[in-house]
């Protein structure tokens, strides 16, 4: 069974500005919420067609927080993120909770908030 991540936070590598990012880019992580897992940070790269590739810088033990490199290909143009992801602890749960789990929904947003990245 494959681990765990859960989305902590995104960031730019220092050399990159925020304006100089393609608008679909930009839009990926607007649509990005703290405790996502790394497997619909990945499908949402896909939806948006930024052909996404995650590798991870170093490893991390359950509970700590692993540094990963996320490159998304839009076009002739490559951007990178570094993407802060937690690796959680395997929980055994029923069937029943599995399945209320599986569905997973961005947090309701602040509307005041939607010009801030």
């Amino acid at each position: 069974m494959a681990d765990v991540f859960e989305l902590v936070a995104l960031a730019l590598p220092g050399e990159v500005a925020p304006e100089s990012l393609p608008a679909t880019v930009r839009q990926f992580v607007s649509d990005c919420w703290p405790g996502m897992s790394r497997g619909q940070l990945v499908a949402r790269a896909r939806r948006l067609a930024l052909r996404p590739s995650l590798r991870a810088y170093r490893a991390s033990a359950p509970g700590e927080i692993g540094l990963f490199e996320l490159t998304l290909t839009t076009g002739a143009q490559i951007v990178s993120l570094i993407v802060h992801l937690r690796r959680v602890a395997k929980r055994r749960t029923s069937a029943r909770g599995r399945r209320a789990a599986d569905v997973s929904r961005a947090p309701a947003r602040d509307p005041r908030q939607a010009s801030l990245f």
